[in-house]
């Protein structure tokens, strides 16, 4: 007979399950992040629903959604025009909808469109707006692999993502509570974890208004060297790095 040792909690974990199903702090071995285990995930002050479709938002995109909310704000200070934003990649629609929530008093003045290739994805991301917001928001999910359902007709003035970014050969090495329960899909970067980076770079510039301005989320391994084809094509482009001092963050801003 096999005995499944009971796991030890960490205090963040501990707190979160006593939060959200208190019921399995005594009697659960399972390894899976405890987000999995209550569905729920806080991020931006806000709780999104989650399963294992879906990659669970981490504390450090928070900054993410801070620059891109600063920058909307400052945008939407210096226009009348709609500003059009585009997340590629939205996974459980954390991104999107935090700075929706974010500007909740200007959504006459702002429009969201969140793609992702999974329609099961797409699932989780439409029932977080609808419950977060418990209103029609404006967010249009759309499935698409990247930005091939996406018409330059309607172009956009800010893009972010936060795409596959971890190289293939690190996958195996990740912690458990990772490697064997979040979804590979939305970790696998590829060879050098730029591939899917690459592929919507590539192709961005059609559906981007003049002076438009894209921020993603990167590997560590994604410096500046990595952006060069960009910038030898006259793309400005700075780089941040998170609380830990590795780069997390890239803004790029097309030429004009």
């Amino acid at each position: 007979m096999v005995v499944h040792q009971q796991r030890q909690f960490s205090p963040r974990e501990r707190t979160h399950l006593a939060r959200y199903s208190p019921d399995l702090l005594p009697r659960t071995a399972s390894t899976a992040p405890v987000e999995y285990l209550t569905g729920a995930a806080e991020f931006c002050d806000l709780v999104f629903l989650v399963n294992h479709t879906v990659l669970i938002p981490r504390i450090e995109t928070e900054e993410l959604v801070l620059r891109v909310a600063n920058n909307l704000q400052q945008r939407l200070a210096h226009t009348t025009d709609v500003v059009r934003v585009l997340e590629v990649g939205t996974g459980s629609g954390a991104i999107s909808i935090a700075l929706a929530h974010r500007l909740r008093q200007m959504w006459h003045r702002v429009q969201f469109v969140a793609v992702d290739i999974s329609q099961a994805v797409l699932a989780v991301a439409q029932q977080n707006a609808a419950v977060i917001f418990e209103q029609a928001a404006p967010i249009k999910f759309v499935a698409s692999d990247l930005l091939e359902n996406i018409s330059p007709r309607e172009p956009f003035a800010v893009v972010v993502a936060n795409l596959p970014y971890i190289p293939s050969h690190r996958l195996p090495t990740l912690d458990e509570s990772v490697r064997d329960h979040e979804p590979w899909l939305a970790l696998d970067g590829g060879l050098d974890g730029f591939a899917i980076i690459r592929r919507l770079l590539d192709n961005i510039a059609q559906v981007l208004e003049p002076e438009a301005e894209v921020f993603l989320e990167t590997d560590h391994t994604h410096t500046q060297e990595k952006f060069a084809p960009y910038s030898k094509l006259g793309w400005q482009i700075e780089l941040f790095t998170d609380q830990a001092g590795r780069n997390r963050f890239a803004h790029l801003s097309p030429p004009v």
